[in-house]
């Protein structure tokens, strides 16, 4: 059985470029992947995406202005020094009543998101 109790979300999924920062560690400005991946996911949380599921895919709730909440991060995506590390980047949204396919698989619900 499908779990309802999920709420809807927005998801921000991204991909950096990992051979253009290994080429910038060499630099004197020193850039590492670690560090991209930790300036970008500062930047989302800034902007309500604390859910952190993987090292590249954040969630928020689907709450009253989250909509501009996206668009406030996606701004400040725009302005950070490391965006141009970023090959990917994609904005969905996710109805939590049918998102959670493990109990397809497993018959159980998936774990909830770290925080």
């Amino acid at each position: 059985m499908i779990s309802s109790v999920m709420a809807d979300r927005w998801v921000i999924a991204y991909d950096v470029d990992t051979a253009a920062t290994a080429a910038a560690e060499k630099t004197p400005q020193g850039v590492t992947t670690m560090t991209v991946y930790n300036r970008i996911r500062a930047c989302l949380r800034q902007h309500g995406f604390d859910e952190f599921t993987q090292l590249s895919v954040y969630a928020m709730d689907d709450s009253d202005g989250a909509l501009v909440r996206v668009y406030h991060a996606l701004s400040a995506l725009g302005q950070l020094d490391e965006r141009k590390f970023i090959k990917r980047l994609h904005v969905f949204k996710i109805d939590g009543a049918m998102n959670d396919v493990l109990p397809l698989v497993d018959s159980r619900d998936s774990a909830p998101a770290d925080r």
